[in-house]
């Protein structure tokens, strides 16, 4: 099975597995609050797949983990920029009259 190499959601997968098992949260449980498949909870856990925003959504909220804390995990968003070619877009110059 290939796995996912995108850094950004390994750190994700790996914030996400970290908080349910501090939590004593059963994936089977958590599955069935977030009415999900367990298979993409695991899937996500093993950083196997990158699930659609809103199935992310829907598992962080059955973990009690509020989705906007993924954006604040400690991550390093210059380098992972650099790696991935991303360059921040500008805005267009107004033309004057």
């Amino acid at each position: 099975m290939e796995y996912i190499q995108d850094k950004y959601f390994i750190a994700i997968a790996d914030y996400v597995k970290e908080f349910i098992n501090e939590k004593g949260i059963d994936v089977s449980d958590l599955a069935a609050a977030a009415n999900v498949d367990r298979k993409q909870i695991y899937r996500l856990l093993n950083k196997e797949n990158i699930p659609k925003l809103s199935t992310l959504v829907r598992i962080l909220l059955a973990a009690g983990l509020e989705p906007s804390k993924l954006f604040s995990i400690k991550f390093d968003f210059e380098t992972y920029m650099v790696d991935n070619n991303i360059l921040k877009a500008v805005p267009k110059k107004k033309k004057t009259s």
